[in-house]
């Protein structure tokens, strides 16, 4: 009796496993290839592996080097993002994003060139950036990996009121963390530099974040994000802007109730069958 006991139980716990949606597993450090991004020279490398959420524009120096809404070419093209996410076995559920860009992430902001911008997510896609991934030191209290709760007003802008139209006194496209409320902290990885991504050749670099969704507070309930949201990266001049809309989790997670029940049922399914 124990034993079946036992059984149902182990039925309890299988039911109650967590899972995502979204679950390809990545390690951050770097490395590009767990994603499935290849740089093998063609299009398809772009393409990661099934369970992660993308968006590409891979532009190259034509149109004068115009990127929208800014030019600069290869130097300033943000040419990718990928998002997933994974409950690892500590119980805590990840986001996870990954970008490529032609910006060598150790430009030195100047007159005339601007460094990394930070990640920027806004839930509900409302058009208010919630929270910045820092990729770099902002001030004494901002630092590299810290997660900001942010408004507008707690982001810089960058260099354009609209594409292709010069005015930093109006630009809406956020770039880096100004000022907020620190919320959490993220692992962030940044690669060297490499060749042969996509047709259009260039170096590349890559960013790769992990973020604990605990930190979103009610933004994300559980498992599985409870809001659709934006996500973009840009360096400080805001030429180009790689972004990524992603839709709220439509896959719903077990009750625990729900599981404890199925498990004593199961249970008592074995019991009777061992006492007939």
């Amino acid at each position: 009796m124990r034993k079946n006991l036992l059984a149902g139980l182990a039925v309890t716990c299988a039911l109650a496993a967590p899972f995502s949606a979204s679950a390809a597993s990545v390690t951050i450090d770097g490395n590009f290839t767990d994603w499935g991004i290849t740089n093998n020279g063609t299009t398809a490398g772009w393409t990661p592996k099934t369970g992660i959420n993308y968006a590409v524009e891979d532009q190259s120096d034509a149109m004068s080097g115009f990127l929208s809404p800014g030019w600069g070419g290869q130097a300033y093209d943000a040419e990718a993002i990928y998002v997933t996410w994974q409950t690892k076995a500590d119980g805590k559920t990840y986001l996870d994003v990954g970008v490529v860009t032609g910006h060598d992430p150790n430009t030195a902001t100047t007159s005339n060139s601007y460094g990394r911008g930070d990640i920027a997510i806004d839930f509900g896609k409302n058009g208010s950036w919630d929270f910045g991934i820092l990729t770099a030191n902002r001030s004494a209290t901002l630092l590299r990996g810290d997660v900001v709760a942010t408004t507008n007003a707690n982001w810089s802008t960058g260099l354009w009121s609209s594409p292709g139209v010069l005015a930093p006194e109006a630009s809406p496209y956020v770039t880096k963390v100004a000022s907020g409320t620190d919320v959490g902290n993220a692992s962030v990885a940044i690669s060297n530099a490499f060749t042969n991504m996509g047709i259009l050749g260039g170096n590349h670099w890559f960013y790769e974040v992990e973020i604990p969704v605990d930190a979103f507070g009610s933004h994300w309930q559980g498992m599985n994000p409870s809001e659709a949201f934006s996500i973009q990266w840009t360096m400080l001049c805001a030429n180009d802007i790689v972004a990524l809309n992603v839709a709220a989790s439509t896959v719903p997670e077990p009750a625990i109730p729900a599981l404890v029940l199925a498990g004593l049922a199961a249970a008592g399914l074995a019991r009777r069958r061992h006492n007939a």
